[in-house]
């Protein structure tokens, strides 16, 4: 691992302290994956929607083998859609869609539907069996986002998730809800070492077939959220292609920032507010000045 100076630590530490989150941090060069710099970044977190990246590539796993076919369509119910914010989640009626495209809005805006839509087709088990062939052994996922909506319904003893999420918000931590625990074993974990592994496989075309990473470095650069990672390199040539993951404490993201010479560098940030806030801008900006020092200090 590349050492970091007592000022590089202390800054990124400083980062967290400063947002008044816990932090965790991993950051690779692409181009020398010797060279990487971490904090915590073995340690597990509840990833949230940052799922949705090792779902990518089962799916894009799957495209290769020929067990699913990309412009091949979907009809979304809305009598069975994931609740969410933005994407499919958000939307009135029934909407038929490609699977590419049902993936790509897994992505781009994260979309809770389409992610649990894609999960139903790919499977858990295709899930396990990527992180176990890519030797992501501290990442864990038991389910998508509509076990974790039933899981806090039925531990808030709410009759609506807006009800729930309310309880949550007002009863002060997570803490109460074991599958945002990374202790139990119903939950959904990782490491920030984990995720920036993951996402060498996919620059590196390991991940998949290098047509199915191309796809998948795409989909990530079409990401619209632009206040974490990309936030700490806002220059037109400078691309910054991620997947954010965010519920009520926790907010992270995981990304490849690429520079208009070749260089190459994987970071993943997460956070956790030790109270439960809907509402953080201060994570955002701590996770965009905790990647853009780690960033710094591999080049």
């Amino acid at each position: 691992m590349t050492p970091t100076t007592n000022a590089e630590s202390l800054a990124i530490r400083q980062c967290f302290e400063d947002a008044g989150v816990w932090g965790w941090l991993h950051a690779v060069d692409l181009h020398d994956e010797d060279r990487e710099i971490g904090h915590h970044s073995r340690e597990q977190v509840a990833l949230a929607s940052v799922f949705k990246l090792p779902l990518l590539v089962a799916y894009a796993r799957m495209v290769d083998a020929g067990e699913i076919e990309p412009e091949a369509t979907v009809i979304l119910e809305p009598s069975r859609r994931t609740p969410g914010s933005t994407g499919f989640a958000a939307m009135a009626d029934a909407v038929t869609v490609s699977w590419r495209d049902l993936a790509r809005s897994m992505i781009a805006v994260s979309d809770n539907a389409a992610a649990d839509e894609l999960l139903d087709a790919v499977g858990l088990h295709r899930v396990r069996s990527l992180l176990d062939d890519l030797g992501l052994h501290q990442t864990r996922i038991t389910g998508g986002t509509r076990d974790l909506f039933d899981a806090v319904l039925q531990e808030s003893g709410c009759s609506s998730l807006a009800e729930a999420i309310a309880w949550l918000r007002d009863s002060g931590t997570m803490d109460q809800i074991p599958v945002l625990d990374p202790a139990d074993p119903g939950s959904t974990v990782g490491t920030c070492q984990d995720m920036t592994s993951l996402l060498a496989a996919i620059w590196a075309d390991r991940a998949a077939s290098p047509g199915q990473c191309a796809y998948i470095r795409t989909v990530l650069a079409q990401q619209i959220w632009t206040q974490r990672l990309a936030a700490a390199f806002p220059f037109d040539d400078v691309v910054v292609a991620g997947k954010t993951g965010t519920f009520i404490a926790l907010r992270h993201e995981v990304g490849v920032v690429e520079y208009p010479n070749g260089e190459a560098y994987a970071v993943a940030v997460f956070t956790r507010s030790p109270r439960n806030r809907l509402i953080l801008p201060a994570a955002d900006a701590a996770i965009a000045r905790a990647a853009k020092i780690a960033v710094a200090a591999l080049r």
